[in-house]
């Protein structure tokens, strides 16, 4: 009996620890379900911040995206209408709105294609003012080129080919500006070289370097291969043809009208546009030459007189001159005529612009015209 009741109270002592068990872990399911339910919680939360944070995120790419958009195009415009000020302000919005891009603005794209569009925009924009030289009153040159060079030096740095090339020649331009301004520790000459090995015929570094050498009084001959090697392609031909004759206008050199004119006929004889800034000037060589026979001849060296009169014809079809400089130009034709020893056309000529001047007799021309008869009859047979 008493064995029996010690199995009783065996089996009672099991069955309450089994009972214990049980409820032991029923306690801990509920635990471990807590615990994955939490988890689960933490998890959708996690889950919204990440969505919330794409689409805030997404929404900041497409404001950045139009303000990016809005203001490449304003500068674009304002570059067209030739305010470089207010373009460069804008690219430099565009190019701000598109610098930034967080995780989530890389996950949807990102804004790399709106940076480089931005960046071209700042480069071309910075070359094209550069080239003109436009300043603010009370500003220099040199502020133009600090404004502009690291924008330049920049670009070249990660470009290649013409493009490397372009910007090389353009930092250079900037360099020489400097220089101009009185920083005379710039080199221009040395991004005209990297220009150039970069593009051997880059029009923009070899004119610029051929301007670099008659700035510096250097011989006509190695800025003419350099001119050369600038006009040996048509890419920016008229701007190669505005520093050309601008290099020959600063080289205050003895013979530099004569080179100055022969760049003015070649581009008549290749049919390129000659502006109304050259007309004007040429007429301007031309009303000093009529009094200055030196002058002239210097002018007849640089072009033959077949050529010269060629190129005083088209001046005055040019309809850039007023009927006084027409006169005055009519004139140097019958000098030129003179000096190609065309004498019977030549006598014509003075003929014909005395008549045209009789009639007012406070023009200077009335006495140039009767002497050049007056010479020419004597040798001119009847």
């Amino acid at each position: 009996m008493h064995r029996v009741y010690l199995t009783k109270r065996a089996i009672m002592a099991r069955g309450a620890a089994q009972e214990r068990e049980v409820m032991s872990a029923s306690r801990g399911g509920g635990f471990a379900r807590v615990t994955k339910w939490i988890g689960v919680a933490t998890a959708l939360l996690s889950f919204g911040t990440a969505v919330y944070g794409l689409l805030r995120a997404e929404g900041d790419l497409r404001e950045r995206r139009r303000v990016v958009s809005e203001q490449l195009s304003a500068g674009r415009e304002h570059q067209k209408a030739g305010d470089y000020p207010v373009a460069w302000n804008s690219l430099q919005t565009a190019n701000a709105a598109a610098q930034v891009d967080g995780m989530f603005a890389k996950l949807l794209g990102g804004l790399s294609g709106e940076r480089q569009r931005a960046r071209t925009a700042q480069e071309d924009l910075a070359m094209e003012w550069i080239q003109k030289s436009r300043i603010k009153e009370g500003e220099t040159f040199a502020d133009l080129s600090d404004k502009l060079v690291n924008v330049l030096a920049a670009g070249a740095a990660s470009a290649t080919g013409v493009r490397k090339a372009d910007l090389l020649a353009h930092l250079g331009w900037a360099y020489f500006l400097k220089y101009r301004s009185g920083d005379f520790n710039v080199k221009p000459e040395v991004a005209y070289r990297e220009a150039v090995a970069a593009d051997a015929g880059n029009p923009y570094a070899n004119v610029f370097w051929g301007h670099w050498i008659l700035w510096n009084h250097g011989p006509i001959r190695e800025a003419n291969e350099r001119f050369d090697a600038a006009l040996s392609t048509d890419r920016a031909r008229a701007a190669v043809r505005t520093f050309q004759l601008a290099a020959f206008t600063n080289s205050h050199s003895d013979d530099y009208e004569a080179a100055w004119v022969r760049v003015v006929d070649d581009m008549r004889v290749r049919g390129e546009r000659i502006s109304t800034k050259t007309w004007h000037d040429l007429y301007g060589l031309y009303y000093f030459a009529f009094d200055d026979p030196s002058l002239l001849r210097s002018m007849l060296d640089g072009v033959p007189p077949d050529r010269q009169l060629a190129l005083e014809h088209e001046l005055l079809r040019s309809g850039e001159l007023t009927p006084a400089q027409k006169l005055v130009t009519k004139g140097v034709a019958g000098l030129t005529l003179e000096a190609a020893s065309k004498k019977e056309e030549a006598l014509v000529a003075w003929r014909e612009l005395l008549a045209e001047v009789s009639g007012d007799p406070r023009s200077t021309l009335n006495d140039s015209a009767r002497a050049a008869i007056k010479r020419l009859s004597r040798t001119t047979p009847h």
